[in-house]
């Protein structure tokens, strides 16, 4: 027994060889591939071209059918910034082409497409868009009918009259806010009308406008959109939407010198639960 050869491995040289396994089988190899990564997504980046507005039209006119609406729905974010709006009659026309051409097409083709005309507020387009609405499919009246009010020309106002009437809640509910932003007087008497309509938001909608154009025929429907506890009734409106309502209201309320409606945005500016909207009411108070 004592002229055995011992064979064990000492333990200094075991983990010694366990750290040189590890290296070799797991840690290189996983920094190689990291740094592969990093390669191939700052290659990417040095050569991602920027895409422009004339590109996303380009896939709306020739893409295949997710290509198409996809192109459009960028076209319509990209339009929501100012800077971003080519001031070229090259740009009108060929918009305005593709929203035609798309008539039956993907409806959110021609949805973004009409989002698009509207984030751009260019004149030029509310002919295009009212010139449109009478033999439009009715799931996308509501995003013409938006984007008409985004647009802004109170000349636009009286072609949209009609759909207060309409038989769909959400093109009334649409129709009375973009009729407030357009501001024609002309549409006070329907936006009267909307204050008796049976789907909430179309009576708030109408309360809202209405005051923003400087009439108060909707006070009261205004002081209860100035209630929160009012509006937790409605299951169906998530604290976002009852957030939006609340500053709406603020915001039209808030130049009149009626006591009512102060006490209530000075309540608000001290009680509500949400800080943006107790900053919008105090900020209304202090006004």
């Amino acid at each position: 027994m004592d002229n055995e050869q011992h064979t064990e491995v000492p333990a200094e040289e075991e983990k010694s060889f366990l750290r040189v396994i590890v290296h070799s089988f797991f840690i290189i190899p996983f920094l190689i591939a990291v740094f592969g990564v990093l390669l191939f997504a700052g290659m990417r980046l040095l050569t991602q071209e920027k895409r422009s507005v004339y590109d996303y039209l380009n896939d709306v006119k020739v893409g295949g059918r997710s290509k198409r609406w996809q192109g459009a729905f960028e076209l319509s974010k990209m339009l929501a910034n100012p800077k971003l709006v080519p001031q070229e009659e090259r740009f009108d026309n060929e918009l305005i082409s593709a929203f035609k051409a798309a008539q039956h097409d993907d409806n959110r083709v021609r949805q973004y497409l009409a989002l698009a005309m509207g984030r751009t507020q260019r004149k030029v387009f509310g002919p295009v868009l009212t010139a449109s609405l009478a033999e439009e499919k009715e799931e996308n009246l509501p995003a013409l009918i938006y984007a008409i009010g985004m647009i802004g020309d109170p000349g636009n106002a009286e072609r949209l009259h009609e759909f207060v009437g309409h038989g769909n809640a959400r093109v009334r509910s649409i129709t009375v806010v973009a009729l407030g932003r357009l501001g024609d007087p002309q549409s006070v008497e329907f936006l009267k009308k909307g204050l008796q309509d049976p789907e909430p938001n179309v009576k708030w909608g109408s309360a809202i406008s209405l005051a923003n154009m400087g009439d108060l025929s909707g006070k009261s429907v205004l002081l209860n959109v100035l209630d929160r506890d009012y509006l937790s009734q409605f299951s169906e409106v998530d604290p976002t939407e009852q957030n939006d309502l609340i500053m709406a209201a603020i915001n039209a309320g808030a130049v009149y010198d009626d006591r009512e409606i102060k006490s209530r945005i000075k309540f608000i500016s001290e009680k509500d639960n949400n800080m943006m909207v107790r900053a919008a009411a105090l900020k209304a108070v202090k006004k």
